[in-house]
């Protein structure tokens, strides 16, 4: 261990030094409380020995200074003192000391008293390494549980969750929320004709062409269901919702995925419903997704591959 050793008394001090080098541990020493603190800050020890009795700042004070100043990094504490009456003890104790040495100092009782203390500082690190682990994985855990499995993209359960945020941030911001809801044209055909493996694949493929058209860092891109997929936009404008709708039909053309069993193209191909609005406590989040569902529902009748849009006015709310 790397051990801060404050004493004022010099010949003390580099007697402890030297049976702390015949043990393997180096020390950085200290002749009163401020240069201490100042070590304790640079070096970061692992363990302090600490003498009680000191001009300028004593042993006592120095301790509640060093847990005040670092509550956050528990660094075991021993005082070294010729004082060791109980209240003596206690008072260091109460002062954020873990342990006690009398002086002068035996050697084969620092040796003790330090082996004592290497357990309880492995325990702790190996302690918070758990810790951080097992945080590690919680956040594993929670990003997964957003996740839709096959595409990698967020699921519906995220997307209902984020619709819902920024229903309410819009109603205090004033400002238009944007919804695309898209469905793969003629998919069960696809599957049937291709294979369920080739399904699979295909929408991970147009997963990952939506969210490359869904350029800006707001907007959420997530599996809404089957072959459904939903784009969330923030602060989107029609024009601006039609622009990227635009995009994201492109984008799925351009994959170039066989399909001879669409109507539309020799290609798979999407239809769109997009729906804006201004939220408000007349409407509700659902409404803006009927908006896009009667969209999309239209852009299908009218033969597929297409975006169509539907703008939900405040009369047009449950």
């Amino acid at each position: 261990m790397k051990i801060l050793l404050v004493d004022d008394s010099r010949s003390a001090r580099q007697l402890t030094a030297a049976y702390l080098a015949d043990m393997g541990h180096p020390a950085v020493e200290a002749a009163d409380g401020n240069a201490a603190l100042a070590l304790y800050q640079q070096d970061r020890p692992d363990l302090v020995l600490l003498d009680v009795e000191m001009p300028v700042m004593d042993g006592y004070t120095l301790a509640k200074e060093i847990r005040q100043n670092d509550h956050d990094h528990w660094v075991p504490i021993i005082f070294l003192s010729g004082r060791v009456a109980d209240e003596d003890i206690e008072r260091g104790i109460e002062a954020g000391g873990d342990d006690y040495i009398t002086k002068p100092v035996s050697p084969i009782v620092l040796r003790a008293k330090l082996h004592a203390m290497q357990r309880i500082t492995d325990m702790r690190k190996r302690l918070l390494q758990v810790s951080d682990e097992l945080q590690d994985a919680n956040r594993a855990l929670v990003k997964l549980s957003s996740l839709d499995g096959l595409t990698n993209i967020l699921n519906r359960r995220s997307f209902d969750a984020a619709l819902e945020v920024e229903w309410h941030r819009g109603m205090r911001t004033g400002r238009p929320l944007a919804l695309i809801l898209g469905d793969v044209d003629y998919f069960k055909r696809f599957n049937d004709t291709y294979g369920h493996d080739s399904g699979d694949k295909c929408l991970r493929a147009v997963a990952g062409a939506l969210s490359k058209a869904a350029r800006r860092a707001s907007d959420m891109v997530a599996r809404y269901g089957g072959e459904e997929f939903v784009i969330l936009m923030t602060d989107t404008s029609e024009q601006s919702a039609m622009q990227i709708g635009d995009r994201v039909l492109e984008a799925v053309r351009n994959l170039q995925i066989p399909h001879i069993g669409s109507k539309t193209a020799d290609h798979v191909t999407m239809s769109l419903g997009v729906s804006t609005c201004l939220p408000t406590l007349s409407m509700a989040p659902q409404d803006l997704i009927r908006a896009a569902d009667s969209a999309l529902y239209q852009a299908k009748a009218d033969g597929r591959n297409r975006a169509l849009f539907q703008y939900l006015k405040k009369q047009e709310a449950a």
